[in-house]
């Protein structure tokens, strides 16, 4: 479709490698807060890691936000017709669903290496099809096989949302935010339990109704307020003139790196990292657009394969550690050697998969789906597929 062959790769397009720019940060973000386990407190880094990392969880956050904007602008031609909706679903599902299976299954192989057991086989599956595990341990709900997990069970609800509204045409985002109200406002005011902290949500006895009233979602919805600002003409004047000034920008910017490395109103929330998060995309998306910024070919890169990094940095470690002990050298298995190597092998299985796993496994599937035509794209013009 246009709209998101318009996606395609383009030095020029500050606007769109602006936005991977920070999907490669978030994921850098999320991977050194995970693999900075491996490094000893009395290691090289290790008190430097852990004020830089601390606050790693604040780049699912910024995903978040991320992603609303997306659905936004990817859908912002769509019609509301059975066709429509039909080609998102499948868009969204060979995105994410192929490459987070396989990794998933190895992880899971991985972890139980003897014989597995029926209450892991039942997480497996809970995990590959996006239900959260448990309804207890907001918002994490049981985390998943592959631990990332947990948060494409909110991704997958997401779109989820997104599709329905998708089937009301012009009145899509009315509906969207109807849903949104409902599920965010009036069930948890029913029940006496309203708030905007995450990991005080009420447990309705459900794993998936606890998942869906969860104030996490808000970091989506600021995504995609910024999305209908983005896509309306007089509001994104109005905003790119507000954020056009350097020293506006810089400081916005400046306050969202200060409430991450400095922890203040920590937490998944929206009123927490939420709001660093989208006053950091804001800014970014904004400033940058009818600019001319060509950003570095490596962090634009690192955008690109944001999505194998993620899923793959711990099985990387996981793995990696295994090796060493099987091998003999146990001992090697932590420090900030480690750290290092896992950080680099993380990258470069991250490139493998996002080329064989995210872009030839998918366009391969897309043949089963009648999305024969994307599968033909250059691999300049696919490479940021969101």
């Amino acid at each position: 479709m246009e709209q998101e062959k318009n996606l395609g790769y383009n030095p020029h397009d500050s606007k769109i490698n602006s936005i991977q720019v920070l999907r490669g940060i978030a994921a850098l973000i999320v991977t050194i807060y995970h693999l900075k386990d491996v490094v000893k407190k009395s290691d090289p880094f290790a008190q430097e890691l852990d004020f830089l990392f601390n606050s790693g969880p604040a780049g699912v956050a910024l995903f978040f936000v991320i992603s609303g904007f997306i659905m936004v602008y990817i859908t912002r031609n769509t019609r509301g017709s059975l066709t429509g909706v039909y080609q998102f679903i499948v868009k969204r599902f060979i995105r994410i669903w192929p490459a987070y299976v396989v990794i998933t299954v190895f992880y899971y192989l991985l972890q139980h290496r003897i014989e597995p057991d029926q209450a892991s086989l039942t997480e497996l599956a809970l995990s590959i099809f996006f239900i959260p595990a448990s309804a207890t341990e907001p918002p994490f709900y049981g985390y998943a096989t592959l631990p990332v997990g947990w948060s494409l069970n909110y991704e997958i609800y997401f779109y989820l949302l997104i599709a329905i509204s998708l089937c009301f045409a012009k009145y899509r985002w009315y509906v969207f935010f109807l849903l949104i109200i409902v599920a965010m406002v009036v069930v948890p005011s029913i029940f006496g339990n309203f708030t905007l902290k995450p990991n005080e949500a009420r447990d309705y006895g459900s794993a998936y109704l606890n998942m869906i009233t969860n104030p996490i979602v808000w970091n989506f919805v600021y995504g995609v307020l910024l999305g209908l600002i983005y896509n309306n003409p007089a509001l994104s004047r109005g905003f790119s003139a507000f954020f056009s000034k350097k020293w506006l920008a810089a400081t916005c910017i400046a306050l969202a790196g200060w409430q991450y490395v400095s922890g203040f109103f920590g937490g998944l929330g929206p009123l927490q990292w939420g709001v660093g998060s989208t006053l950091l995309f804001a800014a970014f998306i904004f400033y940058t657009k009818g600019r001319t910024i060509i950003f570095p070919a490596w962090l634009v890169r690192l955008g690109d394969i944001s999505f194998s990094i993620y899923l793959i940095h711990l099985p990387v470690v996981v793995a990696v550690s295994y090796v060493f002990s099987r091998i003999g050298y146990p001992v090697y298995s932590t420090g900030t050697a480690m750290f290092c190597f896992s950080l680099s092998l993380t990258l470069i299985f991250s490139h493998i998969s996002y080329e064989y796993l995210e872009i030839r496994l998918s366009n391969h599937l897309k043949g089963y789906f009648s999305l024969n035509g994307r599968s033909k794209m250059k691999v300049k013009d696919r490479a940021k597929v969101i």
